[in-house]
């Protein structure tokens, strides 16, 4: 280091003991020969910021600065002091003389930034980074008091050891990498990580220091930095002043500061291997062999020369440190599935694979992304999973799911049973299981697994909706109301998402289930229910057949049938809901339509036995009787149980043998009648067998003479 004359500020060696220009002591004998302390160094017992701080020794120096160990006197706490010592100056006293060589507004510009590293080493508050206590102006310069930490840098532990084991390694830069996210939460680079700036304490701790270099920056975005760096350490991007920033950036130097600590070589600069076609980094393990793949995946991961595929933040290296480790491309697979953008996630994912065929979590959500896209290219995929590993769960999981949605509900509860068998902490797939078992009518089974999946999931809509379905079917009606509010409560706290289909099919569940329970005739639940369930959704066929039938049990009536009419002008009508609107129309007299309404039953439902029952009826009103028997002997075909159907037979064979001359079986239409007389009393229809008991009476062979058609 060269002494500046404090005189005429002339530069001279550093054994100089006067100014070679003007004569001027540079030294004393008794200084040079005795003392502990150089001539530009604070003397002990120096005090700072009117007698608040005391000097009691040098610790060390830099190139802008020397640091010292102190004492707070308000609080007797030993201290550290970091002064700004500019390059060639001289102290004078207690005051320094700044180089001529340095401009006035160079100076305050020095002085500006080194209090500006003071004030964010203040913001970033971490037990793994030193703390920065005060700032000030004093002696022509500046001062930090900052935390005294006792320790050793890694730089200087490596030094003496040679080598660091893994597990304490590991236990070093997590502790260092969580400290680095504050730094960035504060929207700063540190630009000088590396084995020097990260010290050791007595408690074997990794703290950050030196914040010398640090600048404010906003992720991807090109800001002017100047170009502040030490080789080996420096991504690519460090050394363009005008690149943009990332938190990318200091991650590169972490790993690189990991890769000379485990293998004890600094590495290639980045500027030298991304000029170089062959990269000339050596993978850590071919330099130390006993080190984990994991720890060679993380460092050359966040080394990677390209910003966009190092690990994205220091959460992101924590978590692959501690061996959950997610490549950037799978984070930014995982980012586009939170963001909605599926197909792109479908698209990264797939890129992933490429590069990590035996990922088995990238297999899962790939197929998991699949279930909201494609269910075929889902099912490809669980299935690609179960190669990687027979004993995933999740992917029995999806094809379960896959198989429910496609109605093959054998199939869905094999592969669900086996999901659950090895992954049972997984609530969709408990939730899936339940709906599966429902569907094959094994009630209590289903009961189980979705009280199971609630426990896991508390507040998920589907299950508390498949929880109202379910006891429903078993008549727990109280449980079934409780289950389908609290269903359609949470679906209405999550506006963003669209749980239309779920509210379709919770609502008849609570509507069925408030008719069950609520016995007296004055209760308005099931009116509420039905109106707000037309509010949320206004088109569904099952509010407005509701309604109609709701209402028809006071009256049938046009208002009755203008409720199931728009029923029937929405889409996915249910079969209970065409088939009532056929009965009103048949009730107005509009028989006509009701024909009509039961032929477009009969193309959608062909094995429903009422339905021909009721167009055999409406035709056989219409005296159209050659037409109404073959819709009724196909009804008594379908379901012989209907006396309805064997009644209105009977009579339409009779009509027609009186009309038309034709030879019917007598016997067999006495049958028909005797048929239906039975399935009366069976059904305790007392007033219908009585009546027909009294015709056989009353007009003998004259049979059904006097009856009509019901």
């Amino acid at each position: 280091m060269s002494i500046t004359c404090p005189s005429c500020l002339a530069e001279n060696e550093e054994t100089a003991a006067a100014c070679l220009a003007c004569g001027t002591p540079l030294q004393t004998d008794n200084s040079s020969a005795n003392s502990n302390f150089s001539t530009y160094q604070l003397p002990p017992q120096t005090y700072l910021k009117e007698k608040r701080y005391l000097i009691e020794k040098t610790l060390g120096e830099g190139g802008f600065g020397i640091t010292y160990q102190g004492i707070d006197c308000q609080t007797s706490s030993t201290i550290a002091i970091k002064e700004l010592w500019p390059e060639k100056s001289v102290r004078q006293g207690l005051n320094i003389t700044w180089s001529s060589s340095i401009p006035p507004a160079e100076r305050q510009q020095q002085i500006l930034k080194f209090k500006l590293e003071a004030q964010h080493q203040a913001k970033c508050k971490h037990p793994n980074i030193c703390q920065v206590y005060d700032w000030f102006e004093e002696n022509n310069t500046a001062y930090i008091i900052m935390q005294f930490i006792s320790g050793k840098t890694l730089y200087q532990l490596l030094q003496e050891k040679q080598s660091i084991p893994e597990t304490k390694l590991k236990k070093y830069f997590i502790e260092a990498t969580e400290a680095l996210a504050v730094i960035h939460q504060n929207n700063l680079l540190h630009r000088d990580l590396k084995p020097d700036n990260i010290l050791i304490d007595s408690e074997d701790n990794a703290i950050l220091i030196d914040f010398g270099a640090t600048k404010e920056f906003i992720a991807g975005q090109t800001r002017e930095m100047s170009v502040t760096l030490t080789a080996g350490y420096a991504p690519p991007e460090q050394y363009n002043y005008k690149s943009k920033r990332f938190p990318a950036t200091d991650i590169y130097a972490l790993c690189a500061s990991i890769y000379e600590l485990a293998t004890g070589q600094i590495p290639e600069a980045s500027i030298e291997r991304l000029t170089d076609n062959n990269d000339p980094l050596i993978p850590p393990r071919q330099l130390a062999p006993h080190l984990s793949p994991l720890l060679e995946r993380v460092i050359l991961t966040g080394m990677n020369l390209r910003v966009e595929n190092r690990f994205q933040s220091a959460e992101e290296l924590v978590d692959a440190m501690k061996g959950n480790f997610v490549s950037p491309l799978h984070k930014k697979a995982q980012n586009l599935v939170k963001n909605h953008q599926l197909e792109e996630a479908v698209a990264t994912y797939e890129k992933c694979l490429v590069n990590e065929p035996d990922s088995e979590n990238v297999a899962v959500e790939l197929a998991l992304v699949q279930t909201h896209l494609d269910d075929k290219k889902a099912e490809s995929a669980a299935n690609q999973v179960v190669k990687i590993n027979p004993n995933e769960g999740r992917a029995y999981g999806i094809l379960g799911l896959v198989f429910c949605r496609r109605g093959n509900w054998e199939k869905a509860e094999k592969n669900l049973k086996k999901a659950v068998q090895l992954t049972s902490k997984e609530a969709w797939i408990q939730a899936n299981f339940a709906w599966s078992l429902g569907k094959l009518q094994k009630w209590e089974e289903a009961e189980t697994a979705i009280n199971q999946a609630l426990e896991l999931n508390p507040y998920c809509v589907f299950s508390l909706g498949l929880k109202s379905w379910i006891t429903a079917q078993q008549k727990q009606w109280k449980t079934a109301i409780q289950a389908a509010r609290q269903a359609l409560f949470k679906a209405k706290q999550n506006p963003d998402q669209d749980l239309t289909t779920i509210k379709e099919w919770v609502y008849p569940c609570l509507l069925l289930a408030l008719e069950k329970a609520v016995v007296t005739k004055n209760a308005k639940d099931v009116d509420r229910c039905l109106n707000e369930y037309l509010t949320e959704l206004p088109n569904s066929s099952f509010a407005w057949g509701f309604k109609g039938w709701k209402q028809s049990q006071s009256g049938i009536d046009q208002e009755v049938l203008s409720h199931f009419q728009k029923a029937v002008n929405q889409a996915q009508i249910p079969y209970w809901i065409l088939i009532n609107l056929g009965i009103t129309q048949e009730y107005l007299n509009q028989t006509t339509a009701s024909i009509e309404t039961y032929e477009s039953i009969i193309n959608r439902f062909p094995n429903q036995a009422l339905a021909y029952v009721r167009l055999g009826t409406s035709l056989a009103k219409l005296e159209q009787w050659e037409k109404a028997i073959p819709q009724l002997k196909q009804a008594i075909a379908l379901e012989n149980s209907i006396a309805q159907a064997h009644h209105n037979l009977a009579w339409s064979q009779l009509q027609a043998m009186i009309s038309s001359q034709q030879n019917y079986n007598y016997h067999q239409i006495v049958k028909s009648y005797q048929k239906a007389i039975e399935l009366y009393q069976q059904q305790s229809r007392n007033d219908l067998s009585d009546k027909l008991q009294n015709t056989f009476k009353d007009v003998g062979i004259q049979l059904g003479f006097a009856e009509k058609v019901h």
